[in-house]
């Protein structure tokens, strides 16, 4: 080998060696769970950070059951956090939805869905 064959192989680029492929599962894996309230097995994904431990129903019916008692009594001022913005807002206990969002979010998502399914094409 001459000195000219040892400079190219000095100075050539080297291949970094190729990482090995991350094998991604193509479905994850449903596991089943009782539901702490009834019994009834639901099931959740496996990747989940958090398990949950009632099923979609009793979360339901635990969401009425508060709005109730939210309901009950004297009307008054209930305040939320909109999902949107993050700003507080406040809104009388006696509406028979309560909502998620403030007025002016709540207005903005009205127009941009009115625009959005509009039969009218500009």
């Amino acid at each position: 080998m001459g000195l000219i064959d040892k400079l190219k192989s000095l100075f050539q680029k080297k291949e970094a060696p190729k990482p090995e492929p991350v094998v991604i599962p193509d479905k994850p894996t449903r596991l089943k769970k009782a539901c702490k309230e009834c019994g009834k097995m639901f099931s959740y994904d496996s990747n989940w950070d958090h398990i949950p431990n009632y099923c979609k129903e009793c979360k339901q019916k635990f969401a009425k059951e508060r709005e109730e008692k939210q309901r009950a009594g004297a009307p008054r001022k209930i305040k939320r956090t909109c999902k949107q913005c993050g700003k507080v807002f406040t809104f009388p206990n006696t509406l028979e939805h309560y909502p998620n969002y403030c007025s002016n979010c709540r207005k903005q998502h009205q127009a941009a869905m009115k625009e959005k399914y509009s039969r009218k094409k500009a």
